[in-house]
């Protein structure tokens, strides 16, 4: 008897200390439901691009963005630099900071950085979204990289702890993507998983150094691109997969709407095409009606999220590419200037088009793609069979 009661009091123990554990962390998921997934019919009808390659396949290290310049890329990697590629060959490299032993691990991303959005400003300067340190402006001729805004600034009380991607209104103005104010690129799995919605998008002045949140209350807020009519911006609200449109002129200024919503993936980038006429959006993730994710059965029960999310915080390196390994499809979309659908390029194994993070048009016959996580840049051909 002393025996069975010793047990019991051993489990009870065990289980209290589970519990407290449990409940002590700092990952507090929320219900959501997302809408169900959509067919793959018309313009989501599965295809394959007639080409796809890997270019500078072992050379690069999660190229995140890009920006396409004729025979020109210019893009960032984990490892805290940005790169200028010429004749697909690595010419120049710009560190975000002077620290060396930049490896793009965990332990190195606070003094190395981790850029991420890029967008050219001027005949000189690029800016980019660093999701470590803040907004900096990078002069690839002189090999240097500026900081214009630290993460450690205070916007409405919260750090700026997940710069993410950005675009610009005008020279004077930059609206940048704020991904979350609970969780770094890190532990980003988290910051998507638990649907805080916690993301913004943030206003930066830059003659005054102004900060403003323009929208908030965003599930994990991510690429931003600036519509022709300038007049409205758009933003990938990755976590609800859809794109939602912010008006910040014009006859509806201030007002907040979705642009597509029920997407077959995770929105990551927008970028305009070369002709001005459509965006093209990577979606990271698959879900569909006959193949859904995984996120949409754990939407509504965030219980099940805690377990997944504490094991992720418990063994991070364990944990990170079994996620990944869940999803190959991939899935890049044009959309028009409306909102419409217009075609779809996928890869169901997974060969190129997966973990993308971004679709450049080289204003020809490709589309190049950007990942977070890859260790290539594909590209793939506009044409499809």
């Amino acid at each position: 008897m002393a025996l069975f009661a010793n047990y019991v009091l051993s489990a009870s123990l065990a289980f209290l200390a589970f519990a407290v554990w449990f409940n002590s962390s700092d990952f507090k998921p929320k219900e959501f439901h997302l809408p169900p997934p959509p067919a793959l019919v018309g313009p989501l009808t599965p295809n394959k691009p007639k080409v796809l390659e890997k270019l500078l396949e072992g050379q690069i290290s999660g190229p995140e963005s890009i920006v396409i310049e004729k025979n020109v890329l210019y893009t960032c990697t984990t490892d805290g630099k940005c790169v200028k590629i010429v004749d697909g060959k690595i010419q120049k490299t710009v560190p975000m900071t002077g620290h060396k032993n930049c490896d793009g691990k965990r332990q190195t991303l606070p003094y190395c950085g981790r850029p991420l959005g890029i967008r050219r400003y001027n005949a000189n300067l690029f800016v980019v979204a660093d999701a470590i340190l803040g907004i900096f402006a990078v002069d690839f001729e002189k090999g240097s990289a500026e900081l214009l805004v630290s993460s450690s600034k205070l916007v409405d009380g919260k750090r700026l702890l997940f710069p993410d991607d950005l675009d610009f209104v005008d020279n004077d103005t930059i609206l940048f993507s704020d991904a979350s104010t609970r969780f770094g690129i890190s532990d980003f799995l988290l910051a998507f998983m638990e649907h805080a919605e916690d993301g913004r998008l943030i206003e930066y002045k830059i003659s005054t150094g102004q900060l403003r949140v323009v929208a908030d209350g965003l599930s994990f807020s991510n690429g931003v691109q600036i519509h022709p009519d300038r007049q409205s911006v758009l933003f990938c609200e990755s976590a609800n997969s859809r794109i939602q449109r912010f008006y910040y002129a014009g006859p509806k200024k201030g007002r907040q709407e979705i642009f597509v919503d029920n997407l077959p993936g995770f929105p990551d980038n927008i970028r305009l095409s070369t002709a001005r006429r459509s965006f093209y959006v990577a979606l990271f993730g698959h879900r569909s009606k006959d193949l859904p994710d995984a996120f949409d059965w754990l939407g509504p029960r965030p219980w099940a999220r805690k377990i997944l999310g504490e094991l992720i915080m418990a063994f991070p390196a364990s944990f990170r590419p079994f996620v990944y390994s869940l999803a190959p499809y991939g899935i890049a979309l044009e959309i028009d200037l409306n909102g419409n659908i217009l075609r779809s390029f996928h890869d169901e194994e997974g060969e190129v088009i997966q973990r993308i993070s971004q679709v450049c048009d080289d204003g020809g016959d490709y589309l190049y793609l950007a990942s977070f996580e890859n260790d290539y840049i594909g590209r793939i051909s506009k044409k499809t069979e």
